[in-house]
């Protein structure tokens, strides 16, 4: 299959990345709409400090640093290191991802804690949406993706048994179908451009689509970060020395795909995290397929956050004990009323 390689390619590029640590966010919503975050980090001690955390950590957080006691004894080597803070507001939480420095400031997200009163009980909400971060998107991924494959890929269907695996499997290769077809699409568009821009008679933009197979070949062996590489390369797929004027053009006609590129991998190479969420009360409605007690959890996977909004969302049921004082209060009253006028 012609995604063979470049599946492969990315595979090894994400065993390179990944280091031997665990990452899990952790959010405890408070009945005021404060809440407390905890990012918890496991792993060896080159690990643990690599930096590159899902959200920004600056000396406002507090750090503790604690030996492993989850693992087994052949793995007691390992440390945990844990940032906290409170946030009054998701307002502060958001500002914070406002001043991000790491490419992460490049995602879209968007963190809420609300809550809607109903006098015996108030509903606190928490959402927390990724907007889509592909950037290649000059072909649409509904024409090659299925909503169904896009439950599979973002996680929302877990896998949980070979069947799954096997339904996993190729909704991820409809992506890496997708990816090819699109990143290829937009760099014959760039170099059909810059022909244009040349306007050389010797060299007619027909010429790019006559070249697609090498252009393809040349996106799946994983060099398209390359641009000039790729000038180079479209003048030995035509064998038209006229091409080679495309290369003076490279570093503007290729400025906006490269700055793509370098998203596309800092995302795809990103390790996957779990975050939780810990609610006061009742949890009444969640789009996590994790529950356990007052807590949701979320599988946060690169995938998971190239076609469509990633949205993390639960809502709990809290108690306003001091509504049903008042109303017995109020009712205990109107006793006392009712006795007395029947009394006179």
């Amino acid at each position: 299959m012609k995604t063979k390689k470049f599946l492969s390619l990315i595979l090894l590029m994400l065993l390179a990345s990944i280091g031997c640590r665990e990452i899990t966010v952790t959010t405890q919503v408070h009945r005021d709409g404060s809440f407390t975050r905890t990012i918890r980090i496991t792993g060896d001690s080159s690990s643990v400090f690599q930096g590159d955390l899902p959200y920004p950590v600056d000396s406002t957080w507090t750090m503790e640093i604690t030996p492993d006691t989850v693992q087994d004894s052949l793995k007691n080597d390992n440390i945990v290191l844990i940032y906290t803070k409170h946030f009054d507001n998701s307002e502060e939480l958001m500002y914070e991802i406002g001043s991000d420095t790491s490419w992460r400031r490049q995602l879209s997200r968007e963190l809420s804690i609300t809550s809607k009163f109903g006098f015996f009980y108030s509903y606190p909400t928490f959402r927390e949406v990724f907007q889509p971060a592909n950037p290649f998107t000059f072909l649409s991924y509904q024409d090659f993706l299925t909503h169904e494959d896009l439950l599979w890929l973002s996680g929302q269907h877990p896998v949980r048994c070979h069947a799954d695996s096997l339904r996993f499997d190729e909704a991820d290769k409809k992506a890496e179908q997708f990816l090819l077809a699109s990143i290829t699409a937009e760099i014959e568009h760039i170099l059909r451009e810059g022909i244009v821009r040349l306007n050389d008679p010797a060299l007619q933009p027909e010429e790019v689509s006559r070249a697609h197979d090498s252009i393809q070949g040349f996106v799946e062996s994983w060099k398209f970060d390359q641009p000039e590489e790729i000038a180079k390369g479209f003048q030995r797929w035509t064998g038209n020395p006229a091409a080679d004027e495309l290369v003076a053009l490279t570093p503007s006609l290729f400025s906006d795909f490269v700055k793509k590129v370098d998203l596309f991998n800092q995302l795809i190479l990103m390790e996957s995290y779990s975050e939780t969420v810990e609610m006061p009360g009742l949890i009444i409605e969640t789009n996590s397929s994790v529950l356990k007690g007052s807590q949701v959890t979320w599988e946060i996977q690169p995938m998971g956050l190239l076609f469509e909004p990633y949205e993390m969302i639960v809502e709990s049921r809290v108690v306003n004990n001091w509504a049903f004082i008042v109303t017995g209060i109020l009712l205990v009253l109107l006793v006392v009323v009712l006795v007395l006028k029947a009394l006179k």
